[in-house]
């Protein structure tokens, strides 16, 4: 689980209602929350180390917003090699609003489809998430 820090007085400020994990992805006691500052959940935290120690190779990414903290965090994923999928079904945005004689107003599924697309081949999009499944990987030897 990666988490934002927001600034204070931002809706994902630590310590309110918009910061704490969503109920279907409350981490477990023996699951790892990753705090994080920036768009880019790897940048200036353990996550690549913790995902190196585990042995990770492949990341499902989750979360909100669609075009900004989770393509960032998939985007780095990428360039470091790992195998990453994106259930389209469980990351979003807001509409982005009319910007008056430039365009009209972009719905949010929309721009939640374009920030897929924008990561290129490497990234696999699955329709939903409950299509990915996850499977222990073998044990590590020498």
């Amino acid at each position: 689980h990666v988490q934002n820090d927001g600034e204070p007085g931002a809706g994902d400020e630590p310590g309110t209602p918009g910061w704490e994990l969503h109920h279907p992805v409350e981490p477990s006691p023996a699951e790892t929350v990753v705090r994080k500052t920036w768009d880019d959940g790897f940048e200036e935290t353990s996550l690549g180390s913790l995902l190196t120690g585990h042995g990770v190779r492949s990341l499902v990414v989750c979360g909100v917003m669609s075009e900004m903290c989770v393509q960032a965090t998939a985007r780095t994923a990428l360039a470091l090699g790992y195998r990453v999928v994106m259930p389209h079904d469980a990351h979003a945005t807001h509409d982005i609003p009319a910007a008056p004689g430039i365009s009209d107003m972009v719905p949010a599924a929309a721009v939640s489809r374009v920030a897929e697309w924008a990561l290129g081949s490497d990234l696999e999009v699955v329709a939903r998430a409950a299509d990915v499944v996850f499977t222990a990987l073998p044990p590590r030897t020498g």
